[in-house]
């Protein structure tokens, strides 16, 4: 029987199901100890070569330890597969030896062979979550404990090595058009954890590695679950079905703060959000309109921030004007008030007034200057998450009053991804969340990273599908520059013209609002210190340092996803038939946001 017919049975069976349920998840507390996370975005690919989200990142950082990691209070690199390093004096060689006795999950040698294989094939193919690292490097093995690397050009993120590093006993066997459609579900890994099961739009299983260079962690199991619904994840959590849950709308966190028996996270790394305008220069071409930098200027002028973070957030978040590429706010620029778009509609409606966008036909949308096409746009929104959907009404309601009409259209991810890629949109709204060295994120807004192959539109980054070749050229300068300060604002620069270009309006830094049960687990971690999450950082090391409290930690069974998210939607289910209240006792629902 399927869950939606378990729901239209009466609550009597539901009552019956959730104690059902229940007996199954405290006979799973006897097995193996399971840390279960909810998230409402899903993992797109288990595969470093073809997913985009953070939670595929967050499962990554699970099943390979890096080269060189970065310590959890500041991000300074320290060590990991390799236990040291030596820079050549012009700082173009870096020379890494390896701890003795590394393994793969599997058991096979993990060696320097594994490491050159990564640098040099991820060069060459320009593999999409590697080549911002590895563009310019070269990787030699001389012995299988050293790893020899060079790079062509000064590099100011070495020796740090933000690269996932694959075993080449599994991917070397393959093609390279195999890579690229590979989902990485071998579960061959190096990091705490490696995959044991994975149910994409469902969840993944990791296993303990016991060929972890730090050793096994003290918990058997993480699961990393989607929730389609943030009020039954918030639900879960609550009747103890889930440890921890990741993305909590903002209103129902603050519920949860007020929950003795659950620790709250409010945590930053530099994610953003931004609602961005099809810049043009990609596979299709958006709205004339669009092309037109005072339109976008309009309506970056017509979004009022301070209202999206206390209506759409519940007022837990941080109102943002340019991209944030680090998680280290120095790297943001300080915009003079000029340069900044603050919300003003009567000043949006001169502006297109002025560049002569008028309503000629008095239906209340502009036309064409001179009349013809009215100012109609297609507004993309995420299914995936909590947000999308709430942004894009208000941004609708705002750009009417200001003669601008928009037809809002959902999808998920996945889809999405698609979709930008070609350039098949007008506006959508989406969010970041950058690396600690700022170079990645400044290299996805770079023009080789417009989609360009009709036949692969997913092979892109930057999702504005807008050049600036001035940018480029600044891009290419900051790259090699080993002075900070001078770094500093090199990257400035290009951040306070890719702000003027009004095809990106950041609206907000996200907060990692993230909450788990109190007393069952002990070793979270925050990244940084003091100000960043405890769980869906950086380099994630929470779940390595993990240690149950007592012999009931882990709220779910082994038995596939866990039971937590049908106890969530049973308990929600039964809330809305008035019936059978012992079932929700512990349950509170988010606040609905008006």
């Amino acid at each position: 029987m399927s869950i939606k017919a378990r729901l239209l049975a009466g609550t009597t069976l539901l009552v019956a199901l959730a104690i059902g349920v229940s007996a199954i998840s405290a006979r799973g507390q006897d097995g193996p100890v399971t840390f279960d996370v909810g998230e409402p975005q899903g993992i797109d690919s288990m595969s470093p070569l073809i997913g985009v989200v953070v939670p595929a990142f967050e499962a990554w950082n699970l099943q390979y330890a890096p080269l060189t990691d970065k310590a959890a209070k500041d991000f300074h690199t320290i060590p990991a597969l390799a236990e040291s390093w030596k820079g050549s004096e012009d700082k173009l060689t870096w020379t890494y030896k390896l701890r003795d006795g590394l393994k793969w999950s599997d058991g096979k040698p993990l060696t320097s062979e594994d490491i050159a294989w990564t640098v040099n094939t991820s060069r060459e193919e320009e593999w999409l979550n590697h080549s911002a690292v590895t563009a310019n490097l070269t990787a030699s093995a001389p012995d299988p404990q050293t790893v020899v690397i060079k790079t062509s050009v000064p590099d100011p993120k070495l020796p740090t090595m933000d690269a996932y590093i694959l075993p080449k006993h599994i991917w070397g066997k393959m093609s390279p058009a195999e890579r690229d459609k590979y989902e990485g579900e071998d579960g061959v890994g190096s990091g705490p954890f490696v995959l044991e099961k994975f149910e994409k739009g469902q969840f993944a299983r990791f296993r303990a590695n016991p060929n972890f260079w730090q050793g096994k962690p003290d918990v058997d199991k993480v699961v990393i679950r989607k929730f389609n619904n943030p009020d039954a994840m918030v639900a879960a959590l609550k009747t103890g079905e889930l440890d921890a849950a990741w993305e909590i709308p903002g209103n129902a966190f603050k519920e949860l703060e007020k929950d003795e028996n659950i620790v709250t996270n409010e945590g930053y790394q530099g994610s953003f959000s931004e609602v961005a305008i099809n810049g043009g220069d990609g596979l299709k071409k958006p709205h004339p309109a669009l092309l037109d930098p005072e339109v976008r200027k309009a309506i970056a002028h017509a979004i009022d921030k301070e209202t999206l973070v206390k209506r759409v957030l519940g007022g837990v978040g941080k109102t943002a004007e340019t991209i944030v590429p680090s998680p280290d706010l120095s790297w943001v620029p300080e915009l003079s008030e000029e340069q900044i778009y603050e919300f003003d509609l009567d000043k949006a409606r001169s502006i297109l007034e002025e560049a002569g966008y008028k309503d000629t036909d008095g239906d209340g949308v502009r036309e064409m200057p001179g009349g013809g096409q009215p100012l109609k746009f297609t507004y993309y929104a995420r299914s995936d998450g909590e947000t999308g959907q709430e942004v894009a009404e208000f941004v609708r309601s705002w750009l009417d009053e200001i003669g601008i009409a928009t037809t809002e259209k959902v999808a998920d991810d996945s889809q999405l991804t698609t979709i930008i890629g070609e350039g098949n949109y007008d506006m959508f709204s989406w969010g970041w969340t950058p690396y600690v060295d700022p170079d990645t994120m400044l290299d996805y807004m770079t023009c080789k990273q417009v989609a360009s192959d009709p036949e692969d539109p997913t092979n892109y980054y930057n999702d504005a599908n807008y050049c600036d070749k001035e940018y480029d050229r600044l891009y290419a300068q900051q790259k090699v520059e080993l002075d900070p300060e001078k770094r500093k604002e090199i990257v400035h620069e290009m951040l306070t013209r890719w702000q003027q270009s009004a095809v990106y309006d950041v609206i907000w830094r996200d907060p990692e609002t993230i909450a788990y049960v109190k007393d069952r687990f002990t070793g979270f971690v925050q990244q940084p210190e003091k100000t960043g999450p405890v769980l869906f950082s950086n380099t994630s090391p929470t779940y390595a340092r993990l240690k149950p409290v007592t012999a009931s930690a882990g709220g779910s069974s082994d038995d596939g996803g866990g039971s937590g998210g049908i106890i969530a939607i049973l308990a929600v289910a039964v809330v809305a038939l008035g019936a059978a209240l012992v079932v929700v006792t512990r349950r509170r629902s988010a606040d609905e946001r008006e």
